[in-house]
């Protein structure tokens, strides 16, 4: 069985493969505040400049508390933070740690942005406990914005090989192999994966990805081997009455990163490339075309609304349809200019589109690393409103700098809901244990960066039946 993990914007993926290399440094520290931010946290702050920019830098204390699970720490720069899915209903994100050298002691990481944002399966703090731990994470307590503060906590992970993660409005459902043509789909809840019903039976050398539709019931579709025109064959199931349900096959291209999404044509289908899958149907494909590419920059697709379709070339351009793929017009548009300025830059060079994982549904959102000036790289967050104008919601620079100097790039962009971004910088070490290094978007406003420190969770609850369909 292989994870099918590679993403479309394959520019884009070397890049951010690229950053976190960069990042490979243990942090002792924490973070500098953005250069035009005062500093949250109650002790003095250190006065070191940073070599990009200036701003405060704050020092949160070592978890204590209700952080004594976090005084050993599970990850450093060095170490990769793999996304397996995010409920975006709620707005969590689980994130897989690995294991020194890829072995034993593995952890799921749950990311809770704030209590607006209940999570299924998040550790909920008492009232008492959440006050410690504001006061132990320093500026990570606050964003200025009067949300609450976000949360990260770490489960101990027993079993590797899971993948194809979902993205969709419920707890994250992810696949784990059983056998050469067996997946064993199941859910995060309450700090353990669970089976989700019966094992399913996949054809042989396929990926496949788990999702729910917008009505909130969960979906397996597997994918085939691609051909050399890009075409896979895809077969959907529904998970109904506690059973996993087969709901047909259809040949499909252009599937993105999510394998799977929720169908915004309908409450009861999801959408694999240019294929849907319903409940209440057959299989059909939903758009009447693609844009003319030659096979090196074929790419992926995406439904914004029932009317309104983008596409992502290989190469990282944006292609938009506003009558189901009919016609198709390329978007020149940049945060610095449109047009004739588009081509006074080169892409990959002296910028990067990169498409966040996350909640796409009613609009196209992509993040543009703007590497024109070596010494000021940005990162610019940016949104395709109705009638196909852009819009800059944010600009920042892409390192978090820390009190000791070193530079931490953005390594993932996220979008757990509507309207909300997460800059993630990986995870850093301190004395008191590991923490995410993090910015968030949200209510118009991105956030100074924050310390999240990681709590870790005794071991997860004995298994219990698997939970019914939503």
């Amino acid at each position: 069985m292989v994870p099918g993990h590679a993403r479309a914007i394959d520019a884009g993926a070397g890049v951010m493969a690229g950053r976190a290399k960069a990042a490979a440094v243990l942090v002792a520290i924490t973070l500098a505040a953005a250069a035009n931010a005062t500093a949250q946290e109650p002790a003095a702050a250190a006065t070191t400049p940073a070599k990009r920019g200036s701003g405060a830098t704050t020092t949160p204390e070592p978890g204590t508390g209700a952080g004594d699970g976090a005084s050993t720490a599970i990850c450093d720069a060095s170490t990769a933070l793999t996304a397996i899915g995010i409920d975006t209903d709620s707005g969590l994100v689980l994130f897989a740690v690995a294991g020194p050298g890829g072995g034993a002691g593995a952890w799921t990481v749950a990311l809770d942005l704030g209590s607006e944002h209940a999570g299924h399966g998040a550790t909920k703090t008492s009232p008492a406990g959440a006050a410690n731990d504001a006061a132990n994470a320093g500026d990570a307590s606050s964003s200025g914005t009067g949300a609450a503060a976000p949360e990260a906590h770490a489960y101990p992970e027993h079993q590797g090989g899971r993948f194809g993660g979902s993205v969709g409005p419920g707890p994250v459902v992810a696949l784990e192999p059983c056998g050469p043509v067996c997946l064993q789909p199941v859910r995060f809840g309450d700090g353990a994966w669970r089976p989700l019903g019966e094992p399913v039976t996949v054809p042989a050398a396929s990926t496949a990805a788990a999702t729910y539709d917008a009505g909130g019931t969960p979906w397996l579709v597997a994918h085939t081997a691609a051909t050399q025109d890009g075409q896979v064959q895809a077969f959907a199931f529904r998970f109904a009455g506690r059973e996993w349900k087969s709901r047909g096959s259809l040949v499909v291209t252009a599937v993105g990163q999510p394998q799977a999404v929720p169908a915004p044509q309908r409450r009861d289908a999801v959408i694999s490339g240019t294929g849907l899958f319903s409940a209440g149907g057959s299989p059909a494909t939903w758009v009447l075309g693609l844009p003319g590419l030659p096979p090196a920059r074929r790419g992926q697709l995406l439904a914004l609304t029932a009317d309104d379709d983008a596409y992502i070339s290989g190469d990282g351009i944006a292609y938009l349809s506003s009558d189901g793929g009919k016609t198709w017009r390329r978007s020149t548009w940049t945060p610095w200019g449109g047009g004739d300025t588009t081509g006074m830059w080169r892409q990959g060079t002296d910028y990067v589109i990169d498409l966040p994982v996350g909640d796409h549904y009613g609009a196209l959102q992509l993040a543009w690393y703007d590497r024109r000036s070596a010494a000021a790289e940005r990162v610019v967050l940016t949104r395709l409103g109705a009638g196909g104008s852009w819009s800059e919601l944010a600009a920042a620079p892409v390192d978090v700098t820390t009190r000791n100097g070193e530079h931490l790039p953005v390594t993932q962009a996220l979008i757990p809901r509507a309207g909300e971004w997460i800059l993630l910088s990986g995870c850093a070490a301190t004395a008191g244990g590991s923490g995410l290094v993090l910015r968030t978007f949200e209510k118009g406003r991105l956030s100074d960066p924050r310390f999240v420190p990681i709590v870790l969770e005794p071991k997860a609850p004995a298994a219990r039946p698997p939970a019914p369909g939503r």
